[in-house]
């Protein structure tokens, strides 16, 4: 193989696949990035065994071929070239691969006739659909951060993906809180699909497929993102995710607008004094028109903030993790946020003012009442 390429296309290009490499393997392969040069264009493909990402470039190809390259060190050196451009050979066994830019050059050694395992192919029914430019990166901020962390409950660690006629439903949730998201698909008038996709996947998807429209396609097995020059492909994961319909309140006890700026701000600062403490929570107090904000911490010291708040509804005293509420404020994009709370023990919903296609839930902490 012996490629010409330009040096930011191409390190860019590694950049982007040599994320989805875990650095645990049990492969030695599996660290390297598959590189296949053909009618003018170069085909980049990394894989853990769980999700593949692929990425096409152009490039002058003099020598069609295969090879597979350590993909850290690869990636490094292409970023430090000086030079615009730079070339690429390997030798026919794929054992060593030459780079030369300017008067320099280097020479790295590859895995040989070795390739990446291929990929399952999807099976079972298909169902395609098409959604706009930048809906994944919006997704992205919505979902990512309500999905849970560790693995005492798998499950919760993927995002639960439902295609609906006319709409496609998305829902994260750690447990103690749930972010719930919609868009519109009119085309699609097929039966419903439901399955569970790693948050990976979506992170890849958003940080990828910010300016093009996309096509996903949903397998049995599998999830296709088909990114313009990008494809990304992730296996499902097993298992039931919860009903968090079920948790999602139907009648609130208040109901109000705020500026999300404002209740932000006064979360942060008094979240200042409520990391200080074990219990790390602030009290949210509401009384008709406005919300008190307050922290202590025993050795630290008090916080108070209050914040207009355009409502009606019952006086009433709650405990929230401070940091749930600023990851739900931080998800939203407009300047006006609706706050509705269900009850003393019960969820608090947060929303945007115009935008009704996407919701936070997030449940108060237990306080002796």
């Amino acid at each position: 193989m012996r490629i010409y390429a330009t040096q930011d296309h191409l390190a860019k290009a590694l950049s982007s696949v040599s994320r989805v490499i875990s650095p645990q393997n049990n492969m030695a392969v599996l660290s390297g990035v598959q590189l296949h040069a053909q009618d003018g264009r170069l085909t980049l493909t990394a894989t853990d065994l769980f999700t593949l990402l692929e990425m096409t470039i152009e490039v002058e190809v003099e020598d069609p071929g295969t090879t597979v390259l350590p993909a850290s060190l690869l990636t490094e050196l292409v970023h430090r070239i000086p030079t615009a451009t730079l070339s690429l050979e390997t030798e026919p066994d794929g054992s060593k691969a030459l780079v030369k830019y300017g008067k320099s050059r280097a020479t790295l050694y590859g895995y040989g006739v070795e390739r990446l395992p291929a990929f399952p192919d999807a099976e079972g029914a298909q169902e395609r659909v098409t959604v706009g430019p930048a809906v994944f990166p919006r997704l992205a901020r919505q979902l990512l951060f309500a999905c849970a962390k560790d693995d005492t409950r798998p499950i919760l660690k993927g995002i639960s993906f439902k295609l609906e006629p006319g709409r496609l439903v998305m829902a994260a949730t750690d447990g103690s809180r749930l972010s719930y998201s919609w868009l519109p698909i009119p085309d699609y008038r097929g039966e419903p699909v439901q399955c569970v996709i790693p948050a990976k996947a979506l992170a890849e998807a958003a940080r990828l497929g910010a300016v093009d429209a996309a096509e996903v396609t949903i397998a049995e097995n599998l999830i296709r993102f088909d990114l313009g020059s990008v494809t990304i492909i992730s296996r499902l994961l097993d298992g039931q995710y919860p009903d968090y319909q079920r948790v999602i309140p139907q009648d609130y006890v208040i109901q109000g607008r705020v500026h999300v700026a404002d209740l932000r701000g006064a979360i942060e600062r008094a979240n200042l004094i409520a990391s200080k403490d074990r219990a790390s929570s602030v009290r949210v107090r509401h009384t008709v028109g406005q919300l008190d904000i307050s922290a202590s911490a025993a050795e630290y010291g008090q916080a108070f903030e209050s914040v207009e708040f355009d409502s009606h509804g019952q006086d009433m005293e709650l405990l929230f993790n401070p940091a749930f509420l600023l990851d739900a404020l931080r998800s939203l994009e407009e300047d006006e946020a609706v706050l509705e709370f269900s009850g003393i023990q019960s969820p608090l919903r947060i929303r945007e003012a115009e935008n009704h296609q996407y919701s936070h839930i997030v449940l108060p902490l237990r306080q002796l009442v």
